[in-house]
């Protein structure tokens, strides 16, 4: 064969042999980290969230009436 057909096809396999080795090492850290961060979800439990308060909505006719009142004379 020719041996720039070698050296091409063995660069081919070093780089593949290379990519494949960095997913490898990538998929076992992130499973490290998902149990690590599970564990300190364990240990800091995060804090719950407050409900929010609701604006209550008010159709009291005597408010209106003031608001209307209070509009006609410039205030």
């Amino acid at each position: 064969m020719n041996p720039q057909l070698m050296d091409g096809v063995s660069a081919m396999f070093v780089g593949m042999s290379v990519v494949f080795s960095f997913l490898i090492i990538l998929v076992f850290a992130i499973s490290i980290t998902t149990n690590v961060v599970n564990w300190l979800n364990k240990v800091f439990p995060p804090k719950e969230p407050q409900p929010k308060a609701v604006k209550k909505q008010t159709t009291d006719e005597s408010e209106i009436a003031l608001a209307i009142a209070l509009a006609k004379k410039g205030i």
